[in-house]
């Protein structure tokens, strides 16, 4: 076993968005990404609740928020003490077998009845706590303050905070969790930095040192002998305490700020934490900030299991897209099998749009901005619905290789229509897209290469004007230079495709300002009809 101790998987039932849900995480880093409200926040809460026995002393009205909507909804359908809501979650860790406490993670007392390391947690209805049964089917209301909380190590044990297998930390970075999350982190760092006799040491000082100095003001002599002073009991050190970079307490810095630090501070630590848990790490970093925050993350000690939900293509991307899992409504799918070579690609690769790939229902990936700008009003105009309404998204490859995006979204399920230039036809690419194509049909893949048959009909602007001859001129005449060459790549293309060539985003915005599209003055060239019709099927 390796000496590495992580999180090796967990199995979800009943919590917030998973009726079911489970899944294996990487050793080092697991980037969850996926659309909002499906689940990334809830699996970092789940190992949250375990590790941290979140809620064992809140009041119990808490787990209306806790428990999965389905669950409550089938029980208020059919009120019975078999359809009440249960929550089961269940850590499997890899811990060294030689380690402190080791033994008391170890055993059989999980779902597989395999032994193995791990602590579960059970909130379920307690029938000893003497609940009116008949009441219950009366009024369909769930009783919660008749339900018990449980954490077990698999070894059947209580599970005792004392002996956490785990070094934890959670960054929050939202700024719903800003402000309550400056005591926990602070707490959390406090209690990982000394060992037990250092942090009693530092405590018994700081009172000490307190209630002398505090004697010494002469402003808190009172009348009759009687003076203000300390009472150490009240005074705990934990919840006054705060970090401070610079000369400024963490909470005053700026939110963008804060999360660097945060992350700097909880990464950078020789003796790092085995689980760092992050959400949205992105929110207020600016560019700059961000690829900051990226690099501290990528050049950690690789000791610890990080754990990040992400909105960010970026970091996604440049942390490697093999650590990405897909989450999508009660399944998580795992990006490791992308080829290494695409995987670094995509690290180098700032202004990729990979994320915003795997989000969508159907794509259309296009070369450039004309086509970007275009697409969606021809798509409107062949199928009377907009791509919005179709859940159709349109991609600008911006230089990216379309082959690299769909090497991305192989075995997801997706339609993907690609509108491309042969480019003449200089090396075949007429044949290959033919190929690419029996090959995707053959692998049961909805990726699909559309482009001109013709090799004239070369790029875009060529088809496009081709396809609407009189209409372009006429709109032309009115804005090219009679006198311009209109030269693109050292050709003279003539003067109206020459300026389609050379404005290409100016000329696809002066279509749409005088909507040459939605008045059906102008008509899409075949290879794009088809495109469109084969993606909205």
């Amino acid at each position: 076993m390796s000496e590495q101790s992580y999180i090796k998987s967990i199995f979800i039932k009943g919590f917030k968005k998973f009726r079911e849900f489970d899944m294996e995480f990487n050793n080092q880093m697991n980037i969850f990404v996926g659309e909002n409200e499906v689940g990334k926040s809830t699996v970092l809460n789940a190992i949250k609740l375990v590790l941290n026995q979140d809620y064992r002393y809140a009041d119990k009205a808490v787990l209306e928020d806790l428990f999965n909507v389905d669950l409550i909804k089938s029980f208020k359908e059919n009120p019975s003490i078999e359809n009440l809501p249960k929550i089961y979650i269940e850590l499997e860790l890899e811990l060294n077998p030689s380690g402190k406490n080791a033994e008391y993670f170890w055993g059989e007392h999980n779902l597989n009845r395999t032994a193995k390391y791990g602590i579960s947690f059970t909130c379920e209805f307690d029938e000893e706590l003497g609940c009116d049964i008949a009441g219950l089917k009366e009024n369909s209301e769930i009783p919660y303050e008749y339900y018990m909380l449980r954490w077990n190590t698999f070894s059947g044990m209580p599970y005792n905070l004392l002996k956490k297998p785990l070094t934890f930390l959670f960054l929050n970075t939202s700024e719903q969790g800003r402000y309550s999350s400056f005591n926990y982190y602070t707490r959390n760092v406090f209690e990982n930095s000394f060992s037990d006799s250092q942090k009693l040491e530092i405590k018994n000082r700081f009172r000490n040192s307190l209630k002398i100095d505090f004697g010494k003001i002469d402003s808190v002599q009172l009348e009759n002998d009687r003076v203000f002073g300390i009472d150490s009991k009240k005074v705990i050190l934990e919840n006054i305490l705060s970090i401070f970079a610079q000369g400024v307490s963490l909470e005053n810095h700026g939110s963008g700020m804060e999360s660097l630090i945060k992350t700097e501070i909880a990464l950078n630590r020789e003796d790092e934490f085995n689980v760092v848990l992050m959400e949205e790490p992105e929110n207020h970093l600016s560019f700059t900030n961000m690829q900051k925050m990226i690099s501290i993350v990528s050049q950690r000690n690789e000791s610890s299991q990080l754990f990040i939900a992400t909105h960010s293509s970026m970091i996604a991307s440049r942390l490697d897209l093999r650590n990405v899992f897909w989450i999508t409504e009660g399944q998580a799918h795992s990006l490791q099998n992308v080829a290494p070579e695409v995987a670094t690609f995509f690290t180098k690769a700032v202004n990729n749009n990979f994320l915003q790939l795997l989000l969508s229902k159907k794509v259309i990936l296009v070369e450039g901005p004309t086509e970007f700008l275009l697409v969606p009003e021809f798509y409107e105009q062949e199928t009377g619905k907009t791509i919005f309404n179709d859940q159709v998204t349109i991609i600008s490859c911006n230089g990216i290789s379309y082959k690299k995006y769909l090497q991305i979204a192989e075995h997801t399920d997706k339609r993907i229509a690609v509108l491309t230039d042969n480019d003449k036809n200089e090396n075949g690419q007429i044949q290959s897209a033919a190929a690419l194509n029996s090959a995707y049909k053959e692998q049961k893949e909805k990726f699909r290469i559309f482009m001109a048959q013709d090799a004239n009909q070369w790029t875009w602007e060529v088809c496009l004007y081709h396809s609407n001859e009189a209409i372009l001129k006429e709109f032309i005449e009115s804005s090219f230079q009679k006198e311009a060459a209109y030269k693109y790549n050292g050709e003279d293309y003539g003067p109206y495709i020459g300026y389609m060539l050379n404005h290409k985003a100016d000329f696809a915005f002066e279509i749409l300002n005088k909507n040459l599209i939605r008045k059906n003055n102008l008509k899409m060239p075949d290879y794009v009809k088809e495109a469109i019709q084969w993606v909205s099927e």
